[in-house]
């Protein structure tokens, strides 16, 4: 199932239209037939992946036990429990992730914690941030100075055919924190390569 395609067409919705189908998606959600379905291909001590909400992103766990509503599991990153509903386990390995058409003004469904965006601060310079965080109606970042931001989702980008430009104004600060988390940048900005910081260092 393509994600962004459902979001993009859902665009047209009314707020009516969204809470009238969130309704039938958590009658879904709660079906008993759909839970049985997904614990029966559960395993204990079996390696899962699941959709935490917090952080936007597929974790990767081990089942610990099975249990009427919730299945209490060990994440892999951080070796913590979690107790969570099985609507969440991704049971058919599908690609969770959301994609953003859109150059600036990016939705929160589209990002994920971990993923390198940028954004110019109030003085008009380009800063580079990792997300640490997913709020309502901001992301919380940490630039590559270390400093801690909370930025509103609609000045986030993750275009690096823009950023490329503006970038050489801070050639040598950027082209190591770049080489420093170019597999980070790869993931989260579809049109990264190394060409970048090529481009960059000449």
């Amino acid at each position: 199932m393509d994600y962004s395609k459902i979001l993009q067409e859902l665009e047209e919705a009314s707020l009516f239209d969204l809470y009238r189908l969130s309704v039938a998606i958590d009658d879904e959600i709660n079906n008993p037939q759909r839970i049985k379905k997904v614990k029966q291909s559960l395993r204990l001590g079996e390696e899962i992946t699941w959709f935490d909400g917090s952080s936007n992103r597929l974790e990767r766990a081990i089942v610990k036990k099975i249990s009427a509503s919730r299945c209490e599991i060990k994440n892999l990153s951080d070796a913590k429990v979690w107790r969570i509903i099985y609507a969440s386990i991704n049971t058919d390995n599908v690609d969770a992730s959301i994609h953003s058409n859109q150059k600036f003004g990016l939705k929160k469904s589209a990002l994920s914690v971990g993923d390198i965006v940028s954004f110019l601060d109030k003085e008009h310079k380009l800063q580079f941030a990792k997300v640490q965080k997913l709020n309502p109606k901001t992301a919380g970042v940490i630039t590559m100075q270390g400093d801690p931001w909370r930025v509103y989702y609609e000045y986030l980008s993750k275009s690096m055919d823009i950023d490329a430009k503006i970038i050489k104004e801070k050639k040598l600060e950027s082209e190591q924190w770049l080489k420093n988390n170019s597999a980070l940048l790869k993931n989260s900005h579809s049109n990264f390569s190394d060409d970048v910081i090529d481009e960059i260092s000449l």
